[in-house]
C-alpha cells in the first residue's frame, strides 16, 4: 500500500482528487503544487495539514521554499506512522 492511500482527513480516506495532488507532489514538486496542496489534512486526530507535518521533519523550519520529495514522504510517513500506534510510533511520528 502506498504512503498516500494511509492518509486520512476528518471525513475517512481522501478523495481520489486530492490523493492525486499528493501523488503529484511527490514525484515532480514544484511551487504551484505545493500552494494547493499544503492545506490539506492527511491525518485526522489530532489534525495535521501537510504543511505542519513538514515543519516537523525539515531541518530549517523557517525555509519557506518547496520541499523536496524526500522531506515530503518523510512527513507523511512520520503522520501516518503515529496515526497507526504501532511499533512504528516508536520511532517516529509528530505531535507527541
Amino acid at each position: 500500500m502506498h504512503i498516500v492511500d494511509l492518509c486520512r482527513d476528518p471525513y475517512g480516506q481522501l478523495s481520489a482528487a486530492r490523493k492525486a495532488l499528493l501523488e503529484q507532489l511527490l514525484n515532480a514538486p514544484d511551487r504551484r503544487s505545493w500552494e494547493r496542496a499544503r492545506g490539506l489534512i492527511i491525518r485526522d486526530v489530532p489534525i495535521v495539514t501537510l504543511e505542519s507535518a513538514v515543519r516537523s521533519v525539515r531541518r530549517n523550519p523557517g525555509a519557506d521554499r518547496t520541499p523536496d520529495p524526500f522531506t515530503l514522504y518523510r512527513a507523511l510517513r512520520f503522520a501516518v506512522d503515529y496515526e497507526s500506534g504501532g511499533a512504528e510510533s516508536d520511532c517516529g511520528g509528530i505531535c507527541r
